[in-house]
């Protein structure tokens, strides 16, 4: 006997044709957990019968109560009503569970209202992995763009050597960030199609062909960038948090990796740097007074603007975009096992941007055991009676907390005796002829720097 489509079925599925297989064979994704499979009426019960967010919607628990009024009479507390295990070990009917095989259920009891109503549900908004990775990962992520060094940075008071060295394995990524965008590029089948504009593969070519046009600009704006204000730049290999960050780049572009895993890294780099970079621009407006150090000046008059301006936020945002439609159109198997290798990665991202940034003291001056990790900080503590803390990170912050003689934390102290926007102190300044600096727009765009000299 043939089945019939069932309503209830329906409003918990969206249905869809995979157009990326041979076969196109029609799917559907749970409107729930964005679950996808091949469209079969059974295995969707057993899915809903799993699906912890369907469970606990109030599609089900409507149903639930609406059902047992019709058949005990008085309401029912919410509070007594049997919960999801009881409808998954058979004790309770699930109500948006009912196979009909002669058609939807129509039948209507003596009081003329129909045995299973239709309840409008809210609309569905499309579930995001980004959104996903940013929960999961907060405190790591909080720690990755939160450094002494971005602090410092924005506070004035960050030593010229630490910044140079910061530079010279910035460029050390941007060469290996060309290098990985490539290889993604290589990654894309492009189907035929009339409406090339938008499809997802498509669009996914045209903003890494951006990406790789303007890491190109940004390459030249960092070399006008030092010449202009005279920022020495050494010749120092990749630190090995630096190759970290390049095989990382290696490994998401590889032919084992899907083009998912590598939209997820180059979209979480990026959200990294621009976060990073908002938080030390955070406290700009908390420098006391004009800088004549060159290098600070170059710090708030490009640097900081680089990756802090509206160009560059909608590159990020177009690429989370882009992850999150990614993520819901994947045919692989059920996705489960490609998401847990997303996780995997931003993790890592946010380990390593962490590091990425040199450690710093109270006085952002470089730190003697940069790069140190905790666990063996913790051991040479333990050996030497001159250094003090338990970890590198409580070194960062017990520098940050003596910056300014006080104990009321790492902020108040830096931002206890700021006065003065740096706008106006900075505008005001006449240095090395500040106010004629190339100034960029973004790490995706930096089309005003060409023909711009030092």
């Amino acid at each position: 006997m043939g089945r019939h489509a069932n309503p209830d079925i329906r409003r918990a599925f969206a249905e869809f044709q995979d157009q990326d297989t041979p076969s196109k064979c029609n799917k559907v994704r749970c409107l729930h957990c964005g679950f996808v499979r091949a469209k079969n009426t059974t295995r969707q019960i057993e899915h809903l019968q799993e699906c912890q967010l369907y469970l606990a919607s109030p599609d089900a628990q409507a149903h639930l109560l609406a059902t047992q009024q019709e058949h005990d009479g008085p309401p029912v507390d919410p509070s007594m009503a049997p919960g999801p295990s009881q409808i998954l070990n058979g004790q309770q009917p699930n109500p948006n569970l009912q196979v009909h095989r002669r058609g939807p259920n129509t039948k209507r009891v003596r009081d003329g209202q129909p045995i299973a109503p239709n309840i409008q549900m809210a609309p569905h908004v499309a579930p995001s992995l980004t959104t996903h990775l940013l929960a999961t990962c907060a405190a790591p992520f909080a720690q990755a763009t939160q450094q002494p060094f971005l602090s410092h940075a924005g506070c004035g008071s960050l030593a010229a050597g630490v910044l140079s060295q910061w530079l010279v394995q910035d460029g050390h990524y941007a060469r290996g960030y060309i290098r990985f965008v490539g290889q993604l590029l290589a990654k894309i089948r492009l189907p035929q199609t009339q409406n090339s504009q938008f499809h997802p593969m498509y669009r996914a070519m045209d903003l890494l062909i951006s990406a790789l046009n303007n890491m190109r600009r940004e390459m030249q704006f960092f070399e006008i960038t030092a010449t202009k204000y005279q920022l020495p730049l050494g010749t120092e290999p990749p630190t090995p948090i630096t190759r970290a960050l390049l095989d990382l780049f290696v490994s998401a572009s590889s032919s084992s990796a899907s083009l998912l895993e590598g939209m997820v890294v180059l979209w979480g780099t990026e959200h990294c740097y621009r976060c990073a970079w908002q938080y030390a621009s955070s406290f700009s407006t908390s420098l006391p007074t004009p800088s004549n150090d060159a290098h600070i000046i170059a710090l708030h008059q490009a640097l900081i603007p680089n990756w802090t301006s509206p160009a560059f936020s909608k590159f990020v945002d177009a690429t989370r975009a882009l992850v999150d439609e990614l993520a819901n159109i994947t045919t692989t198997r059920d996705g489960k096992e490609e998401m847990v290798r997303c996780e995997e990665i931003f993790r890592q991202i946010c380990w390593l941007e962490e590091r990425f940034w040199p450690d710093v003291d109270g006085m952002g001056e470089e730190d003697e055991n940069t790069h140190v990790g905790p666990a063996m900080h913790n051991g040479m503590n333990n050996m030497s009676n001159g250094m003090a803390g338990s970890s590198m990170d409580a070194n960062r912050m017990n520098g940050m907390s003596n910056m300014n003689g006080n104990a009321n934390g790492p902020m108040n102290n830096i931002n206890g005796h700021m006065n003065g926007p740096m706008s106006a102190s900075l505008n005001n300044s006449n240095i090395n002829n500040a106010d004629n600096t190339p100034a960029s727009d973004g790490r995706n765009n930096f089309g005003q720097i060409v023909g711009h000299g030092s």
